[in-house]
């Protein structure tokens, strides 16, 4: 259990965290690999992790695909594109 004081009064705060790095079963006596070994700690979450920056890329590309055939559809091209908005 944690507080903290600021001069606007007083703020009691739960957290969850127990005080060790150990955390679902992710440490050395586990994986292999020290807490300063990097990524290598998450090799058995690597398909995961791949799958999850692949759909973020995705997204990304679906959104801009979107808004790219939203400005064309809305685009006159006897107005200047200030006054579409579009820039």
């Amino acid at each position: 259990m944690k507080t903290f004081y600021s001069l606007r009064g007083f703020y009691h705060v739960e957290t969850l965290f127990n005080g060790t790095l150990a955390v679902a079963g992710r440490d050395q006596e586990t994986t292999g690999f020290a807490w300063w070994a990097g990524n290598a700690r998450l090799i058995n979450l690597s398909g995961k992790l791949l799958g999850a920056h692949v759909a973020h890329a995705g997204l990304i590309v679906f959104w801009a695909g979107a808004m790219n055939l939203f400005e064309v559809a809305h685009f006159v091209p006897e107005k200047p594109m200030y006054e579409q908005g579009l820039i």
